[in-house]
């Protein structure tokens, strides 16, 4: 897995956290796209190698930080590109990082 896409669920009047959410992202990896109105797609293709973790260990990191900083729980969805990410985060369930995985 390389790519994570987080939907942040913040509660309502709350999206002037997203600036910040992103920057969490960006502690981890500089490729993040912001998906507004509440979400990021985050390559961790280099970020895997540096914290020597996969991508779901990565995601349970990012989770609790969201959580502990700003009050925000998320959902994260991973997989080895943008599409299969986007993929898995519609199955995505909170405190849960759903993977899919590249080949079979």
């Amino acid at each position: 897995m390389t790519v994570l896409c987080v939907r942040f669920q913040p509660p309502p009047m709350y999206e002037a956290a997203l600036p910040g959410l992103l920057g969490l992202l960006e502690e981890f990896t500089p490729v993040v796209e912001a998906l507004p109105p509440d979400g990021a797609l985050a390559d961790l293709r280099g970020a895997e190698r540096y914290f020597g973790r996969d991508a779901v260990e990565l995601a349970s990191v990012i989770r609790v930080r969201a959580l502990a900083r700003y009050g925000v729980d998320c959902l994260i969805g991973a997989g080895p590109g943008p599409m299969l990410a986007r993929m898995a985060l519609r199955d995505a369930r909170p405190g849960r990082t759903r993977a899919v995985p590249g080949d079979p």
